[in-house]
């Protein structure tokens, strides 16, 4: 199945509409709840689920969703199934920051070839294809992305997982002279923009957690690849990724 322009508006509008239902809570007191791995989750995670699963079942016919909240469980052989993280960057969202995203991604035989990321207090979307990948102002313009070419190697970290030792040999290991830290998918976007060159990452990670960013990376001919340099694939049985870097070359 290819994604056509009718249907990339349609999830953009999924995203949007999951973005406003987080927002809601964003402004008010919240309850924050503990996964069996004692990662938070809050009732905007499953607002914005329930949103994006109910919104891809109206478009697609009989979708395979494997989204990290609720429908997040070991499936064999699964080669064209849609991946979400319908809050992604959970601590970014509870701190209040504003890095935090909607990750909604379409794999293909195993490998990323349509992505949707929404920073809903950012109030900026990116999306990428097999051919191209756009950034999307007030909901409307979508302008192509060619990434910046910068003086200044940069290196983009998370700002939830990283120390300062981290932050020392990472500039030693890539010979970058600044590092910049964000939340979220958000890292995936502005390598593809070219405000950053590498986003390496050795933490656990899930395939909902890169899906999306890793499509927007490809569609300006960039790779997310892993430490032995094959591209990162998608199905695997625990959904859980190796260690990554994404680069644009």
């Amino acid at each position: 199945m290819d994604i056509n322009k009718s249907q990339t508006i349609e999830v953009c509008k999924i995203a949007w509409r999951a973005g406003k239902k987080i927002l809601d809570i964003y402004s008010k007191k919240f309850k924050i709840f503990k996964k069996k791995d004692m990662s938070p989750v809050t009732v905007a995670d499953l607002d914005s689920e329930k949103t994006i699963i109910e919104g891809l079942k109206k478009i697609f016919n009989k979708p395979i969703i494997i989204s990290e909240e609720s429908n997040n469980k070991s499936k064999n052989k699964l080669e064209n199934f849609w991946l979400v993280d319908p809050l992604d960057g959970t601590k970014e969202f509870i701190k209040k920051n504003g890095e935090f995203t909607v990750n909604i991604a379409f794999i293909k035989k195993n490998k990323p070839v349509f992505g949707v990321i929404y920073a809903p207090k950012l109030k900026k979307t990116y999306v990428g294809t097999s051919k191209n990948t756009y950034k999307v102002i007030n909901q409307k313009n979508f302008k192509k992305i060619i990434p910046k070419k910068k003086n200044v190697k940069t290196v983009i970290i998370s700002r939830s997982h990283s120390t300062n030792d981290e932050c020392e040999k990472l500039k030693k290991k890539y010979n970058v002279k600044k590092i910049l830290f964000l939340g979220s998918s958000l890292k995936f976007c502005y390598v593809a923009e070219g405000i950053a060159h590498i986003y390496p990452r050795s933490g656990t990670t899930y395939e909902w957690d890169t899906a999306a960013g890793h499509a927007i990376i490809k569609g300006v001919g960039g790779k997310v690849q892993t430490n032995t340099g094959k591209e990162l694939k998608y199905g695997k049985k625990d959904f859980k990724n190796t260690h990554f870097i994404a680069k644009v070359i």
